[in-house]
């Protein structure tokens, strides 16, 4: 049987797993919206910042209430849940020949950089025995 050598095998398994991501992402377009839609209503970009507006007046006038921190910590969530809802990744057109590569490329890599990250020493136990 071929001795293997773990670490070029996990070299060229992460090398091949990099180029593949990489190529993978570049063709990946990320936009994002502000506003919020829940169940068909539709809240804009100005009525998302309303409650964290008023929580931020309120803690302004009265820094000890609870309700006011209480209101500008969920104006906040309601800000990020916003801009996460409305993210959309936008995969490039590319030739099937170009995405079968992609796709080789990384879970070659990561097959590759998993066996000997996780099989190595348990191949040469079972030799020695």
């Amino acid at each position: 049987m071929k001795k293997r050598n773990p670490l070029g095998q996990f070299v060229i398994g992460m090398i091949m797993l990099a180029a593949g991501l990489y190529w993978f992402l570049s063709n990946v377009t990320v936009t994002t919206g502000f506003g919020f839609s829940f169940r068909g209503f539709r809240l804009g970009a100005g009525l998302v910042v309303v409650p964290f507006i008023a929580g931020i007046i309120w803690l302004f006038l009265n820094v000890d209430s609870l309700g006011a921190k209480l209101l500008t910590g969920v104006g906040f969530l309601i800000i990020i849940a916003s801009i996460i809802s409305n993210i959309q990744f936008i995969f490039r057109a590319v030739s099937l020949y170009a995405y079968l590569v992609m796709l080789i490329l990384i879970f070659g890599g990561g097959a590759l950089v998993g066996q000997v990250l996780f099989r190595w020493p348990k191949d040469e136990d079972k030799k020695k025995r």
